[in-house]
């Protein structure tokens, strides 16, 4: 009956879980990605509200990343924040379309070339869900939101950075 039950379980696992979630790759942990990055590029990748001024604007602000604190555009400040790191594999098949919770920058045509993607989640300490998402790309940092896709930079560290 046990071997039944865990038998049962372990297939339930592995059917309910999207095997996107379960790559095989070297994610970066929190201390690769902590430190503050300077927005260089913005450009639109599908209908939004957000106007070319106003997502334009954000180009050379910046956004930070610290165990202490997370901030975007000086517009968004979480003191004590979570993050998660996880990495997702990106369908091989010819004809996958992934659900909308799956589509990357790669569905939009960016980073194309990349069979796992690095993402950043940033969960306010308040709340149980994440507020914010990121792929994590080399040194920068990658934000689609309404219809924009945001690059960021990272800043060199000085004295090793905050934390």
């Amino acid at each position: 009956m046990v071997k039944q039950y865990l038998l049962a379980s372990l297939l339930g696992f592995l059917i309910l879980v999207p095997t996107t979630t379960l790559a095989d790759c070297d994610c970066p942990g929190l201390r690769e990605v902590v430190g503050e990055y300077t927005t260089v590029e913005a450009t639109r990748y599908r209908g939004g509200l957000t106007s070319v001024e106003e997502a334009e604007q954000h180009v050379g602000e910046s956004a930070k990343v610290f165990e202490s604190e997370f901030s975007l555009w000086g517009e968004v400040r979480y003191e004590a924040p979570s993050y998660e790191v996880v990495c997702h594999s990106v369908p091989q098949e010819e004809g996958d379309v992934p659900t909308p919770s799956e589509r990357w920058g790669n569905f939009y045509g960016f980073g194309a070339d990349r069979e796992v993607i690095e993402v950043l989640y940033v969960i306010p300490s308040k709340d149980k869900s994440p507020r914010y998402v990121f792929e994590i790309v080399g040194d920068e940092l990658w934000a689609f939101l309404d219809g924009w896709f945001y690059r960021m930079k990272r800043e060199p560290q000085i004295d090793g950075g905050a934390s």
